[in-house]
């Protein structure tokens, strides 16, 4: 037990130090801390580089070429240009417009270029290839005799004005330059200079093309001379062409060049949707209405640049050409009532005033606008050129024409039933300090129905209507009191049936028409109203008007556009769009109203004032004479509108012909017969 006893407490046992040996030990401690931490951080300094030498090895040699594409990216930037327009065909696949490849001398900026450069480049320019001038504006003009003649310019300020801002100042000076001084110190090789001057002094970035349609000597000249002429290449551009240069040019519109650029109107919104400044876009007509279709996809390149600022160009993407669209026109209809017309204008056969004809052809059951001619005469020169958007950017008073609507509202305001008659008298209407209204034969044409009314044209049938719309009494030589409300219920109907309204035809604009003046709804107004001589219509809304009667009641949307489609290397159309009828409108449960309408519409081709128009088509239709007054004399607006067979209509025809004398022949009779004789020569008589 002892032992145990002593072995324990020595191994227990309690020692005291110093203060020394309490600092030393602590020392001791410390320093092995310290040791200990020194070598975790050699390690880890170790490591870290090991690391870092890695990682410099990897960048140096492993990812070299990725480092080297991202610094050639820094340098280097990518451009877009525009590609192919898509062609335009007829219904038919005939060629209307397509693109025609020309050569350009294109600019690509070169950095840092000194004015010294820039007048080499042009003088070689001017003294080697042709530079047109013709699309330069006066105003550029201006800026060009400021950059040339600087201190004559200034001479045209007072020192006071010289004074004011640098804003002011060229403001100023602009005002001051008089054409006169612009003819007398720009010769045209400074005007020629100048302009190319500008193009390559204000392109800093990118390209701009300075000469478009180099013939291939030029190119050839621009091409040798490449080392001369840096930053300036030949580039293969198109220009926008019409197969048929003097027909259907406005519906068909326009585009615009690569010096034009966007049109001011609309180009904040295509630079938003990624239009370049100089694209070439559609600015009227279909151009500018299935912009989105014919336009295509842009083309890519970079530009990068040697030591010298020399641009080095490469292609990224080649983009693709634009969708090509189909119309519904029929050229070969188009072309033969084009020449109709012009003949009938140049031989003056509706007198010295009759300088418009129009004609539309428009499937009523679709709303396809086959044909479209119109024709305007210069009164000065006499020249005749083509202008078919008159169809729906014109409107005149349509005279007779209108009586079907008259009738159709007769039905639907329930002011007549099945087989009214009333009588058309030499008396026709008289109305207290107005004109005697009779009908076109002054002797009356007796007891009528709505039926004999239309097909024999009754003007005092229609004023009958009229009176009962406006809840009117007719007393003869008495002031005639109607509802002005009356106006706005025949316009309306009317409109259902598509006088009045806009179309809906696929262009940028067309026209409404005039309506009458709101303070003059006096009854003899409404009596004019009812037979087409107090609003005025477009030959499209004649066309649509017709094309409802023809279908019984359903107003559809007419149309130019059919379908678009892209080629396969072999030929193949692959088909993308294709045109949905569209219904405007449908008062087809008007059954009554329409079948009196039609068949009044179809006495008319038979036996009544249309019947020259019918043929083995079996037409139905009605003619029209509006008044017009020039200088106090009378002249006549001459109409037609009908569609063909009568029982199974295919095709509908609307035509106007402006200002005729009164005892020329209706210019509208013989073009309306020549449209229904060859559309169904072409396309035959279909069965039911």
């Amino acid at each position: 037990m002892e032992v145990h006893e002593m072995s324990f407490w020595k191994k227990n046992q309690i020692r005291f130090d110093g203060k020394k040996e309490v600092e030393t030990r602590l020392k001791n401690q410390t320093d092995h801390v310290i040791s200990r931490r020194f070598k975790i951080l050699m390690v880890g300094v170790a490591i870290g580089g090991a690391i870092l030498l890695i990682r410099l090895f990897m960048t140096q040699i492993g990812q070299k070429d990725y480092y080297a594409t991202k610094l050639s990216q820094y340098n280097t930037s990518i451009f877009t240009s525009d590609t192919f327009r898509g062609n335009i065909y007829d219904r038919n696949y005939n060629r209307l417009v397509y693109n025609k490849n020309i050569n350009c001398a294109t600019y690509y900026a070169v950095k840092n270029i000194q004015p010294e450069e820039i007048e080499v480049i042009i003088n070689f320019l001017i003294n080697n290839v042709t530079v047109d001038i013709s699309d330069v504006k006066p105003r550029d003009k201006k800026d060009y005799l400021i950059k040339k003649d600087e201190e004559f310019v200034k001479s045209l300020l007072t020192a006071e004005e010289l004074k004011q801002d640098s804003d002011t100042v060229y403001k100023l000076q602009i005002e001051r330059i008089t054409d006169e001084m612009v003819n007398q110190r720009l010769t045209e090789n400074d005007i020629k200079y100048y302009m190319l001057y500008f193009k390559i002094a204000n392109c800093t970035r990118g390209s701009t093309v300075l000469l478009e349609g180099l013939s291939i000597k030029e190119a050839s000249i621009i091409g040798e001379n490449s080392s001369l002429l840096r930053g300036i290449k030949v580039t293969n551009d198109w220009s926008r062409e019409y197969t048929y240069k003097n027909s259907l040019n406005q519906v068909l519109g326009k585009v615009t060049t690569k010096k034009q650029g966007l049109p001011a109107n609309t180009k904040d919104i295509l630079l938003a949707e990624d239009y370049n400044n100089d694209a070439r876009v559609g600015v009227s007509g279909l151009e500018a209405q299935y912009e989105h279709i014919l336009s295509g996809d842009n083309a890519k390149y970079s530009i990068s640049y040697d030591r010298n600022g020399t641009p080095i160009v490469q292609p990224v993407s080649s983009g693709s050409k634009g969708s090509n669209m189909r119309i519904t026109i029929d050229w070969e209809l188009q072309e033969i009532l084009n020449k109709e017309i012009e003949d009938f204008l140049k031989n003056r056969s509706g007198g010295p005033n009759n300088n418009h004809i129009f004609i539309t052809l428009m499937d009523p059951n679709s709303g396809e606008i086959v044909a479209m001619a119109g024709k305007k005469r210069d009164t000065k020169t006499g020249e005749i050129s083509d202008f078919a958007a008159g169809n729906y950017l014109y409107a005149y008073a349509i005279g007779s024409t209108f009586k079907g609507a008259t009738i159709y509202t007769a039905f639907k305001e329930n002011l007549i039933t099945k087989n009214t008659y009333f009588n058309d008298t030499a008396d026709g209407i008289q109305i207290k300090g107005t004109p005697v209204k009779r009908s076109w034969n002054k002797s009356g044409l007796g007891r009528l129905n709505e039926i004999q009314a239309l097909a024999q044209s009754s003007n005092v049938y229609m004023f009958y209507v009229a009176i009962k719309l406006g809840g009117g009494v007719y007393v003869p030589r008495e002031t005639l009191n109607i509802d002005p409300k009356a106006f706005d219920i025949l316009r309306k109907d009317a409109g259902e049936l598509g006088l009045g309204v806009k179309t809906g035809l696929d262009v940028p604009k067309e026209e409404l028409g005039y309506r009458g003046d709101v303070t003059k709804r006096q009854g003899g107004n409404l009596l004019d109203f009812a037979i087409g001589q107090y609003d005025t219509y477009t030959p499209m809304q004649m066309a649509q008007y017709v094309s409802t009667i023809a279908n019984g009641g359903k107003r559809i949307q007419p149309h130019l556009f059919m379908d678009s489609f892209t080629e396969t290397e072999e030929g193949e159309k692959i088909s993308l769009l294709q045109h949905k009828v569209k219904v405007l409108d449908d008062v087809s449960s008007y059954t009554l109203a329409f079948e009196r309408v039609q068949t009044g519409f179809r006495e008319g081709c038979v036996s009544g004032l249309a019947k020259s128009i019918n043929g083995s088509y079996q037409a139905a239709g009605k003619t029209g004479t509006a008044q017009v007054m020039i200088k106090g004399e009378e002249y006549q607006n001459r109409a037609f509108v009908g569609y063909a067979p009568y029982d199974n209509p295919q095709i509908a025809v609307a035509c106007m012909s402006d200002t005729q004398t009164r005892t020329s022949t209706s210019a509208c009779n013989g073009l309306s017969k020549t449209a229904f004789t060859k559309y169904f020569e072409k396309y035959g008589v279909k069965s039911e």
